[in-house]
């Protein structure tokens, strides 16, 4: 079964200000959940070179994919048909209209980081409620559906 998580770069893992600097609480979360059997992908709308800037705080290998405005608009998309076909599939997202909304359109739910919409599935205040949010899914799924 793939579990594949989608990360919003620029905005959930880091920020530059006027650095790159992780957020709080990324890298850790990261490292759980890959342990727990999901694959991360990262995108990044704003950002040429998404491989050097990953390297450069330690992330090199973390991401199965990077996906970067150096191969044009709409990584996210891109990264999602790129991916296909999966089992699950989540989109960690610190923008509505830059995530949630392409998210939506390709038909897979998203987790708001830092912000609030019920556009998205599930929203959090930091990374660090990210493997709540994905459990809590987990268990939803669980008591609707039944699963194979």
């Amino acid at each position: 079964m793939s579990k594949i998580l989608f990360w919003d770069f620029e905005g959930v893992v880091a920020r530059r200000d006027p650095d790159w600097r992780l957020v709080e609480g990324a890298g850790e979360t990261l490292e759980a959940l890959a342990a727990k059997g999901w694959t991360h992908i990262a995108f990044a709308a704003g950002t040429q070179d998404l491989a050097a800037v990953a390297e450069g705080l330690g992330l090199a290998g973390r991401f199965a994919w990077l996906h970067d405005a150096g191969e044009g608009a709409e990584p996210l998309t891109r990264a999602i048909e790129a991916a296909r076909p999966f089992d699950q599939a989540f989109v960690i997202a610190a923008s509505v209209s830059g995530a949630v909304l392409p998210a939506r359109a390709a038909v897979v739910p998203s987790i708001l980081v830092g912000d609030a919409s019920p556009l998205a599935q599930f929203c959090c205040e930091s990374p660090s409620e990210i493997e709540l949010a994905l459990e809590t899914w987990t268990s939803m799924r669980r008591s609707f559906f039944v699963e194979p």
